[in-house]
Protein backbone atom coordinates (compact mmCIF):
# COMPACT_ATOMS: atom_id res chain seq x y z
CA UNK A 1 0.00 0.00 0.00
CA UNK A 2 1.46 3.34 -0.95
CA UNK A 3 0.82 6.47 1.54
CA UNK A 4 -0.68 9.51 -0.90
CA UNK A 5 -1.68 12.99 0.56
CA UNK A 6 -5.54 12.98 0.13
CA UNK A 7 -5.58 17.10 0.47
CA UNK A 8 -6.45 16.17 4.28
CA UNK A 9 -3.39 17.05 6.32
CA UNK A 10 -2.95 20.50 8.07
CA UNK A 11 -0.93 22.96 5.79
CA UNK A 12 2.22 24.46 6.84
CA UNK A 13 2.10 27.67 9.14
CA UNK A 14 2.97 30.89 7.38
CA UNK A 15 6.57 32.08 7.17
CA UNK A 16 5.39 35.55 8.09
CA UNK A 17 2.64 37.55 7.98
CA UNK A 18 1.92 41.03 7.03
CA UNK A 19 1.67 43.69 9.54
CA UNK A 20 -0.15 46.68 8.73
CA UNK A 21 1.86 50.00 9.05
CA UNK A 22 1.50 53.91 9.03
CA UNK A 23 4.27 55.58 7.56
CA UNK A 24 4.96 59.03 7.03
CA UNK A 25 6.01 60.33 3.73
CA UNK A 26 7.44 62.88 1.79
CA UNK A 27 6.97 63.51 -2.15
CA UNK A 28 9.58 65.21 -3.75
CA UNK A 29 9.06 67.30 -6.96
CA UNK A 30 9.03 64.37 -9.32
CA UNK A 31 6.57 62.10 -7.73
CA UNK A 32 8.56 59.89 -6.18
CA UNK A 33 6.98 59.00 -2.28
CA UNK A 34 9.97 58.84 0.24
CA UNK A 35 8.96 57.25 3.67
CA UNK A 36 10.42 59.13 6.75
CA UNK A 37 8.97 57.50 9.94
CA UNK A 38 6.90 54.35 10.33
CA UNK A 39 4.34 54.05 13.31
CA UNK A 40 3.76 50.35 14.39
CA UNK A 41 0.28 49.32 15.33
CA UNK A 42 0.88 49.53 18.93
CA UNK A 43 1.70 53.46 18.23
CA UNK A 44 5.31 53.17 18.44
CA UNK A 45 7.25 55.01 16.19
CA UNK A 46 10.92 54.41 14.28
CA UNK A 47 12.38 56.76 12.06
CA UNK A 48 13.96 55.80 8.99
CA UNK A 49 17.72 56.61 9.26
CA UNK A 50 18.26 56.20 4.99
CA UNK A 51 16.12 54.39 1.89
CA UNK A 52 18.29 52.59 0.58
CA UNK A 53 16.41 51.07 -2.18
CA UNK A 54 12.84 51.23 -4.45
CA UNK A 55 11.91 48.86 -6.94
CA UNK A 56 8.69 46.84 -8.08
CA UNK A 57 8.76 43.63 -5.70
CA UNK A 58 6.78 41.04 -4.40
CA UNK A 59 6.50 39.71 -0.45
CA UNK A 60 8.28 36.51 -1.02
CA UNK A 61 7.05 35.41 2.69
CA UNK A 62 4.08 37.17 2.88
CA UNK A 63 2.42 37.62 -0.29
CA UNK A 64 1.36 39.96 -2.39
CA UNK A 65 3.51 42.63 -5.24
CA UNK A 66 3.89 46.67 -5.46
CA UNK A 67 6.95 48.71 -4.25
CA UNK A 68 9.83 47.37 -2.09
CA UNK A 69 11.31 50.07 -0.54
CA UNK A 70 14.86 48.71 1.54
CA UNK A 71 15.25 50.86 4.12
CA UNK A 72 17.73 51.11 7.22
CA UNK A 73 16.27 51.95 10.53
CA UNK A 74 18.22 52.13 13.67
CA UNK A 75 21.37 50.55 12.03
CA UNK A 76 19.66 47.69 10.30
CA UNK A 77 18.21 46.74 6.74
CA UNK A 78 14.67 46.07 6.63
CA UNK A 79 11.48 46.41 3.96
CA UNK A 80 8.59 47.51 3.54
CA UNK A 81 5.85 47.50 1.21
CA UNK A 82 3.57 49.36 -0.75
CA UNK A 83 0.98 47.66 -1.95
CA UNK A 84 -2.70 49.19 -3.42
CA UNK A 85 -1.92 52.42 -1.06
CA UNK A 86 -1.15 49.98 1.88
CA UNK A 87 1.64 50.00 3.78
CA UNK A 88 3.25 46.45 5.74
CA UNK A 89 6.29 44.69 6.48
CA UNK A 90 6.13 41.14 6.54
CA UNK A 91 7.00 39.77 9.89
CA UNK A 92 6.91 36.49 11.49
CA UNK A 93 3.65 35.60 13.40
CA UNK A 94 4.98 36.06 17.10
CA UNK A 95 6.76 39.16 15.44
CA UNK A 96 6.04 43.14 18.14
CA UNK A 97 8.01 44.97 16.11
CA UNK A 98 10.73 45.64 13.57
Amino acid sequence: MSSTNTGNSPLPPPLAKRAYVGVYTYTNPQGQVIPTRIRWEDGKEWEIDRVLDIRPGTARKAGGAGLRYLLRIAGQEREIFLVDGRWFAEVSPDAQGF
